[in-house]
Formats: structure tokens, C-alpha cells, sequence
């Protein structure tokens, strides 16, 4: 209890024992690499075997994500937690790259600068990434120890509750390519639109529902974890709590912020498409 009010006081101070920290990273690394993947599909889902290489790159940021998180976490050796994760993670792809060394010469179909792309070349690609990313989240992950305002939340999870949230981490994860892409397009539309003085007085649609998806997919994540972490929220009532975090993850982050996003993208990809050749910044 604080001197001066009648409510507790949260102490940010909840950590994982550092074996649990590195089962937490070494499992979320492949959930929120998945995740990310999954978004990235998504936006190109008529050909979902296209862009192999963008691919990879949402791979590895997923699993950085959950390293970072994971060193952030633990309550000693933090940068340890994050390397042994990372080499987890990469072990994976390196047992696969073994077992498929008969066929690695074949070609994926994916090409760099005009090169095609060998499925061996690919692989050793992936694993790169994820390794050069997981060890800067890593880093990352230990030194924010120093900043407890940035993840003041997480940190007053219980671990037993990330058991499940995984669940959770899943959908918030997999919109981040969509609103990534969202913004991806404002640019590229706008800079399209800048070089072509015809379009600067033409009434083009209201871009502003994407977003509020993103600020719907935000404010689910900020209700959601503090129904999770914090027992006074919600006037401490379970089923509240129970009840806002539903509302969050299943009704902002999985109904509104997609079907606000899914508006505006589809939009902005027909402007530039409807003068012409398709272009190179649409998927």
C-alpha cells in the first residue's frame, strides 16, 4: 500500500528463473516467428509460395521478438537466456539443411539481384538471419533491464500465464506485417502521387481507417496484458478481467484492426494499379 492512497502498489519486479526464461524464449522464438510469417503470407495469399525471401526476414524478426522478450525476462544471466535461445532456434534449420543436403542444389524459384536462389543457399540465408537477429535481441533484451517503464507489464506477468498467451502473441504478432505493409503503402502511394501532378487534385478515399486499426491493435494489447498482470485492474473483478482480455484479443486485434487495415490496403493498392502495369511495391 502506498502512504498517501488506498491502492497497491505494483512493483514491477516479477522475473523468470533463468531455465524457464530459456524454454520461454526457445518456444515463443518459433510461435512469433510463425506468426509473423503466417502475416506475411497472408498479404500475397493468392500465391503463397512467393516471396520465400521476405519470408524469411518475418521469420527471423518473430523469433528476435521472442528472444528479446525472453533476455528481457529472466531474472539472472539474461544474455545468456537470449544466445542459448538463438542457438536453439538456429539449430532447427541447421538439422533440416542436413537432412536435405541431397537437394540442396535444386532452385526455389526466388531469385536475389536476378541470382537464382538454390534451396541450400536459402537455408544457409534463414539461418543467418536468425542468428544475426537473435543475437542483437538478445543484447537488446538484456540492456533494457535498465528501462522498466517499457515493459512495466510484462514483467508483472505471472509465469504460468505465458503458458497460454502464446495464444494471444500469436494474433497480436501476426497483424504487425499487415500494419507494417498498411504503412508501407501510405508512402509509396504518396511519393507515387507526389511525381504525378495529375493526381494532386483528384478526391482520393478517406485513408484513415488503417490507422485506426493499428491504434485498435495497440490498445487491445495494452488492455489485454494489463487484465493479465495487473489483479486490481477492472475493479479486480476475475470475470472483468476474464471478459476485457476476450474483448481485446478476439474482438479488436482478430475483427477490427484486420477488417480496418484489410480497407485501406486494398485501396491504396488499386490506386496505383488502375493507371497502368502492375507495381513493384504491391504484393
Amino acid at each position: 500500500m502506498g502512504a498517501d492512497d488506498h491502492a497497491p502498489s505494483a512493483d514491477p519486479t516479477a522475473h523468470m528463473h533463468f531455465t524457464a526464461a530459456f524454454i520461454f524464449g526457445a518456444w515463443y522464438s518459433i510461435i512469433l516467428a510463425a506468426a509473423m510469417t503466417s502475416g506475411v503470407k497472408y498479404l500475397h495469399s493468392e500465391n503463397p509460395d512467393a516471396h520465400a525471401i521476405l519470408q524469411s526476414v518475418a521469420w527471423a524478426l518473430g523469433s528476435g521478438i521472442a528472444i528479446g522478450l525472453a533476455s528481457r525476462l529472466s531474472k539472472t544471466h539474461r544474455l545468456a537466456v537470449g544466445i542459448c535461445s538463438t542457438f536453439v532456434s538456429v539449430s532447427g534449420w541447421i538439422v533440416l539443411l542436413f537432412f536435405l543436403r541431397g537437394g540442396l542444389d535444386q532452385s526455389t524459384g526466388e531469385s536475389v539481384f536476378g541470382h537464382p536462389l538454390s534451396v541450400g543457399n536459402y537455408l544457409i540465408v534463414l539461418t543467418s538471419l536468425i542468428l544475426i537477429v537473435g543475437l542483437a535481441s538478445s543484447f537488446l533484451g538484456a540492456t533494457s533491464r535498465d528501462d522498466e517503464e517499457l515493459t512495466a507489464q510484462l514483467l508483472l506477468i505471472p509465469s504460468a500465464h505465458w503458458l497460454w498467451l502464446w495464444i494471444a502473441a500469436y494474433a497480436w504478432v501476426s497483424m504487425l506485417p499487415i500494419a507494417a505493409y498498411y504503412f508501407w503503402l501510405q508512402i509509396a502511394t504518396a511519393l507515387y502521387s507526389f511525381i504525378h501532378p495529375f493526381l494532386w487534385f483528384q478526391v482520393g478515399s478517406d485513408l484513415a481507417l488503417g490507422f485506426l486499426g493499428v491504434v485498435a491493435l495497440f490498445i487491445d494489447i495494452d488492455i489485454s496484458l494489463r487484465a493479465v498482470a495487473d489483479r486490481s485492474s477492472y475493479g479486480g473483478v476475475v470475470w472483468k478481467r476474464v471478459l476485457m482480455f476476450l474483448v481485446g484479443t478476439a474482438v479488436l486485434a482478430s475483427l477490427i484492426a484486420p477488417v480496418l487495415l484489410n480497407l485501406d490496403i486494398n485501396r491504396m493498392k488499386g490506386m496505383p494499379a488502375s493507371l497502368g502495369a502492375h507495381p513493384w511495391w504491391v504484393l
